[in-house]
């Protein structure tokens, strides 16, 4: 499983002219791995990326994550 950079959370801003963006991803049944979820977050200015980490953390608690 690999990380997604937070140049590609940018580049869906960029392409899709969004002002924040949140991806969530999962890789289920590998068995025994790599399995897990992933969150990448990015905010067009540092306003925006606060709201972003904002909307990550609530997603984080929502999963079970340790925020």
């Amino acid at each position: 499983m690999v990380r997604i950079p937070i140049s590609a959370a940018r580049d869906v801003a960029d392409r899709y002219g969004y002002d924040q963006v949140v991806i969530y991803a999962r890789r289920c049944h590998d068995s025994p791995e790599p399995h897990g979820e992933h969150l990448t977050t990015y905010g067009r200015t540092r306003e925006h990326c606060g709201v972003a980490a904002r909307m990550g953390d609530v997603m984080k608690k929502f999963m079970g994550w340790e925020v």
